[in-house]
């Protein structure tokens, strides 16, 4: 019984930790992946040494990734327009569904963006400034809106004496473990649904146009 409790008591321990990401950008992007003692970077990669080994895992992913594509072109070729654009929309209103139930469990520490909008000519600085402002505010306010947030800053500033915009990026965030397996086993139930409604919903060629097509090319 000890065995047991304690073995459980390490699962919801493990579940419970948080999985941390590290994002900045300075003169290069830096990802980097924590969770409890381990840590990943993400980016820049680490230059792997090629062998006849990883060369033909690579044409068997690649495969399989020819395969799945094959298969959904198939299925959108076979629906009509007004058909395909229902299934595009349906897809699209998943994703974000699924984008916004994940970020809801996100809780970002720590957010710092600053853009330096800068160039040679005046006028187009100060019109690069204004789309710059109109595009970043709204979109972090919309982004810290969807997640929790502890603090977050964002400025940008026009410079008429640089000659290249310039951008410094920071941002912790981290998830507990459970929430990732829940919602991507979630993500993976929905989409299964969504593609077998999908694949129920494509028309099937009929055996008589089968047979007519096949008249017609012996002809």
């Amino acid at each position: 019984m000890a065995v047991f409790l304690a073995i459980l008591f390490l699962i919801l321990l493990l579940l419970a930790s948080p999985v941390s990401l590290s994002v900045r950008l300075e003169q290069e992007w830096q990802v980097v992946l924590r969770y409890l003692f381990l840590s990943y970077r993400l980016w820049p990669q680490k230059e792997k040494k090629e062998t006849a080994e990883t060369t033909e895992n690579e044409k068997e992913k690649n495969e399989g990734k020819a395969g799945k594509k094959a298969l959904l072109l198939d299925t959108l070729k076979r629906r009509s327009i007004p058909g395909l654009l229902d299934l595009l929309s349906e897809a699209a209103s998943l994703a974000v569904s699924v984008l916004k139930r994940f970020l809801s469990h996100v809780h970002v520490s720590e957010f710092d963006l600053c853009l330096t909008v800068a160039g040679e000519d005046a006028a187009n600085v100060a019109l690069q400034y204004g789309n710059a402002c109109a595009v970043v505010y709204p979109a972090v306010h919309a982004l810290m809106a969807a997640c929790r947030c502890s603090r977050y800053g964002v400025s940008v500033v026009p410079d008429f004496q640089k000659k290249e915009t310039e951008v410094r990026f920071l941002v912790r965030a981290h998830i507990s473990l459970f929430f990732i397996i829940k919602e991507a086993l979630s993500a993976l139930f929905r989409f299964l649904l969504f593609w077998k409604r999908a694949r129920q919903e494509t028309p099937q060629p009929s055996p008589q146009g089968i047979h007519d097509t096949q008249k017609g090319k012996r002809g």
